[in-house]
């Protein structure tokens, strides 16, 4: 392969940065085309070097790479877009950091990430233009990463009987991705527990295969706006209302469900909620 051939132009959104010696930086870029790329763009701390707003976190640019076998080499990139209003809050920064690192993890090279970049670059619009709640905002990207990542549930009617009224609340089976109306899983889960002899009912609960079972318990309004993100076109997956007092069970279903299938949780999720804990606090005092 020619060096002509070895360079190309690709759009692309920087979810993570590492300082390297004085003046180089690795970048983690989404792409496309080509999944997660390494970029190793070197000098690009230099105030003089015009590819500087381009190799930043959560920007959005046009890159020009020599392809190397591991990683690539920045050539010069051009910025579409920096997403600025993300840095006027803490609390946006932690977020979108929290999400940039969930989107690095579903990611992998050499992979299509079409849908996750547009998801990725959707929310950060919106966070950036505070056009929406950071609760609406997280929620809404947390629920649809998991099924972009092939973590699709079936939120459509209880599995059991078949009704999309689930009653006074739903229950989600974040193993299986299987929804259960109140009735359902009161009878086929609930009250065979509560006939087993005590020593048994501290036993984990487990599923058909012998997975545990980890419930999530979904009020009938957060069901809804969870059916309307996973079901609607894109551009629109934040579009939604969630009554104040079922907030916090939605934004404990659409997290718990997606950490539930990577496996652990983050260092940036835990610093966000302090800051937003500490905000919540300050508004309160502000009140009062």
């Amino acid at each position: 392969m020619s060096e002509k051939e070895d360079v190309f132009n690709i759009k692309g959104l920087v979810l993570r940065t590492t300082d390297v010696g004085e003046s180089d930086r690795m970048l983690t870029v989404l792409t496309a085309e080509e999944g997660k790329l390494s970029v190793w763009a070197r000098g690009v701390r230099k105030i003089t070097n015009g590819s500087l707003p381009a190799a930043q976190v959560f920007a959005y640019a046009n890159y020009t790479l020599k392809r190397g076998r591991d990683k690539h080499f920045l050539r010069e990139a051009t910025i579409e877009q920096t997403f600025l209003g993300i840095s006027d809050s803490i609390e946006n920064t932690a977020l979108a950091a929290y999400l940039c690192e969930v989107a690095d993890e579903l990611t992998y090279p050499g992979g299509e990430s079409g849908e996750l970049l547009q998801l990725s670059l959707n929310t950060l619009w919106t966070l950036a233009g505070n056009k929406r709640p950071r609760w609406c905002v997280k929620g809404a990207f947390e629920l649809r990463a998991a099924a972009i990542a092939g973590f699709m549930p079936d939120l459509s009617s209880c599995c059991a009987c078949g009704a999309e009224n689930v009653g006074t609340h739903a229950v989600l089976d974040c193993e299986n991705g299987r929804l259960f109306c109140a009735h359902c899983h009161e009878e086929l889960y609930i009250k065979p527990r509560q006939a087993l002899p005590p020593v048994e009912r501290m036993l984990p609960e487990l599923d058909e295969t012998g997975a545990p079972i980890v419930w999530l318990k979904i009020p009938p309004s957060a069901l809804e706006a969870m059916r309307y993100i996973l079901y609607t076109e894109a551009k629109r997956q934040f579009s939604y209302t969630v009554p104040e007092e079922e907030v916090r069970a939605f934004s404990a279903a659409c997290e718990g469900y997606l950490l539930h299938h990577i496996g652990h949780g983050y260092k940036t999720l835990s610093f966000y909620k302090s800051m937003e804990s500490m905000s919540l606090l300050n508004l309160q005092e502000i009140k009062e």
